[in-house]
């Protein structure tokens, strides 16, 4: 007798739905690409303007006055990548009960296709959201990003000019003293702070640079069952926050708080990768001028309208499928480059 055969004489009862779904990580794109800009074009115009602080020289009363330059600016422009994902419904699977529903269910077959629409607009929804963090997670750790095709084939590269990246040559270890450390990560925030950006309060590592932060920080090793630990300049206390993030403590002398994330996503070849890549750690600022833009609606049923997101259903001809379409040009862009320091410490 199958296994899924139902007694229709014994008493059941639904228990509902168990859904075991990864977390969604929105860690870095709502901390630093919260500013939202919606444009009804396919490109993007920003002009850079840096300027020294110059002194001024002295002169004698009787002189004429000094000509002091005015700082040039220069011109940025990005395309915005374009997003179009979709997902059919045959109309004979709502004839049978959906997860959750017991045998004798009284939602209606059309009952349950609305029910399908509203999951699959946000599904589809959720899967560009992972992709912006994706992409907020490249360009903070990288620089860039990449325009990938449904094979995961870049044809198209984003950058930024993020200049300040670091290798050590000799990489951190667990025998690391903590004032070398230190002393490494001060020089990496003054490698901002000389170019006139908002100096960092953020330092976001990958999780194996957080776990080696975490032993470098405390001297006696105790890393399990604690709640906080003094360090020679600096406390780290230790408590997970959501969505894969995990606080390391705040230092005083670097302005900044440490973070390990360690959010993953599934990529375009089902392989589950993690958004900070291991061995970096990026330093950073929430104040700097990184948005979150998107582009114009290339669909004529969404009128080219500068909306985040433009979902869109229709039946074909014969009645037996429906289509759902979900379309998106987000682009997390890092304007302000000089702001944002990587190294790559293991």
């Amino acid at each position: 007798m199958p296994t899924n055969t139902v007694n229709l004489y014994d008493t059941r009862r639904m228990l509902g739905i168990l859904e075991q779904i990864p977390p969604k990580p929105m860690f870095l794109r709502n901390t630093f690409f919260r500013n939202t800009i919606t444009h009804d074009t396919d490109t993007i115009d920003i002009d850079i303007v840096k300027g020294g602080r110059r002194v001024t020289p002295y002169i004698r009363p009787v002189q004429e006055g000094v000509v002091m330059e005015r700082g040039g600016f220069e011109t940025k422009s990005y395309k915005m990548p374009y997003i179009r994902v979709k997902r059919a419904s045959e109309a004979d699977k709502y004839m049978t009960r959906p997860a959750g529903e017991t045998i004798y269910g009284t939602s209606s077959p059309a009952q349950r296709a609305g029910q399908e629409l509203v999951r699959d607009i946000a599904e589809l929804s959720a899967n560009i959201e992972a992709e912006e963090e994706r992409q907020a997670a490249e360009a903070v750790f990288t620089g860039k990003v990449t325009v990938r095709n449904e094979k995961g084939v870049a044809f198209h590269n984003v950058d930024f000019g993020l200049t300040n990246i670091d290798v050590l040559q000799t990489p951190f270890s667990a025998s690391t003293d903590f004032n070398t450390v230190l002393e490494y990560l001060r020089k990496r925030r003054r490698s901002i702070t000389v170019t006139g950006a908002p100096p960092p309060n953020y330092i976001v590592t990958a999780p194996n640079v957080g776990d080696l932060f975490i032993k470098i920080f405390n001297p006696s090793d105790k890393t399990s069952m604690i709640s906080s630990i003094r360090a020679d300049r600096g406390q780290v206390d230790i408590r997970n926050l959501d969505d894969g993030v995990t606080y390391i403590g705040y230092f005083a002398e670097l302005g900044c708080d440490i973070y390990s994330y360690d959010g993953t996503y599934t990529d375009l070849d089902g392989t589950v990768k993690p958004y900070a890549p291991a061995g970096y750690l990026s330093m950073l600022s929430d104040n700097a001028r990184f948005d979150i833009n998107y582009g114009a609606i290339k669909n004529f049923h969404g009128n080219f309208a500068a909306v985040p997101r433009f979902a869109h259903s229709w039946i074909t001809e014969d009645g037996r499928t429906r289509m759902v379409q979900v379309e998106s040009a987000p682009l997390c862009a890092l304007h302000q480059v000089d702001a944002v320091a990587i190294s790559k410490v293991l």
